[in-house]
């Protein structure tokens, strides 16, 4: 009853009867992978900008921000979005920093061809009222991630720097779903925070209001990079997979996969810098290479030859693999420019791992 439950809630999601073209695109994906066994590119991360108006406890970007570099602009989102269509995306994302403070947001967004794709914005949605709802639906997009990290609103205040900001984002969530946007909820959860009335109270929040609430996993990066005692456990990771299993609205990004459940980088999910740098997934900051140098697909089909990229791991890599994070990511942690290169994060070889 529950899978039964989480495919028609995945139909809520996708449905979009103001988008055919887009119904026929997403049929053709799932039959390619479930028929042919050979699942496409799904999803494309843009970070657009690192210019946030919150502190969050966690927070990365800081990490990535290289004043000076060539930036991606309008032509150079529409080539990325047209080879990863190539490739199979039907799901373009943009996020930050904070996506509704980039100036460009709407001319980017239609690049990507939201006609003919499923478009989401990452958003702490304190920003959010209702033009800002009206003019994100009328430039095509269909989802909004909301971070919210606890449902006792001095705890997501704290752990996002800005007193007052739970009361904003959950106004943010009500103005978004009124006016016909879906709506996600993004929450990072710790080894100390899982099991907390805070994230207990967003779980039948999700229920209350059947959204889809995605569980993130602490890593060890960005204001976070020596910190390992907010990492999970085998025993948090059996109690999340319990939970997902119990309820269809708790997803990690595992579940969003069309192919086996497992770690989707690469695979299914590219993750663009403003620079060009193609990363697995925002949180391991190794460059698989830069769109200004080379094709999506050059990139892609050259990462996908790395042993922790060619197959659907069953860890998180850049959380719970504690073999990728010791050996690999932590190349990361000191480096005094991120992303590095993938050269110098895997010099086992020249192109991928043995």
């Amino acid at each position: 009853m529950a899978r039964i439950e989480e495919l028609l809630l995945n139909a809520r999601y996708a449905f979009r009867p103001r988008k055919p073209l887009l119904l026929g695109r997403l049929a053709a994906a799932v039959l390619k992978s479930y028929v042919l066994r050979r699942p496409p590119l799904r999803y494309v991360d843009f970070a657009l900008d690192f210019a946030c108006n919150l502190r969050c406890e966690h927070c990365f970007a800081t990490a990535l921000v290289q004043p000076g570099r060539r930036r991606m602009e309008v032509d150079d989102y529409a080539r990325v979005a047209r080879e990863s269509m190539a490739l199979g995306a039907v799901n373009f994302s943009f996020q930050g920093g904070e996506p509704l403070l980039f100036q460009d947001l709407g001319r980017t967004i239609r690049a990507c061809r939201p006609g003919l794709n499923v478009i989401s914005v990452t958003t702490n949605g304190t920003l959010l009222d209702e033009d800002k709802v009206s003019e994100l639906k009328g430039l095509g997009v269909d989802i909004l991630t909301v971070s919210l990290d606890s449902s006792i609103a001095e705890e997501h205040d704290g752990f996002r720097g800005l007193p007052g900001c739970f009361d904003k984002t959950m106004a943010g969530i009500r103005l978004a779903l009124s006016g016909g946007l879906r709506v996600t909820l993004g929450t990072v959860v710790t080894h100390q925070s899982l099991r907390s009335a805070g994230i207990t109270g967003l779980v039948r929040l999700a229920a209350e209001l059947k959204l889809i609430l995605c569980l993130i996993f602490p890593v060890p990066a960005g204001r976070w990079t020596q910190n390992r005692e907010m990492l999970l456990t085998l025993d948090d990771l059996e109690y999340i997979d319990q939970l997902t299993r119990s309820t269809p609205y708790v997803r990690t990004d595992f579940q969003a996969n069309f192919g086996p459940h497992g770690c989707g980088a690469v695979k299914e999910i590219l993750y663009l810098t403003p620079y060009g740098d193609v990363l697995a997934c925002p949180f391991i900051h190794i460059s698989l290479g830069n769109i200004f140098e080379e094709s999506v697909a050059e990139i892609r089909a050259r990462a996908l030859r790395n042993r922790f990229f060619a197959a659907y791991h069953p860890r998180c890599l850049a959380s719970t693999d504690t073999e990728f994070v010791d050996k690999y990511l932590s190349k990361t942690f000191e480096a005094q420019q991120r992303p590095i290169r993938w050269q110098d994060a895997f010099p086992e070889a020249n192109d991928d791992l043995p």
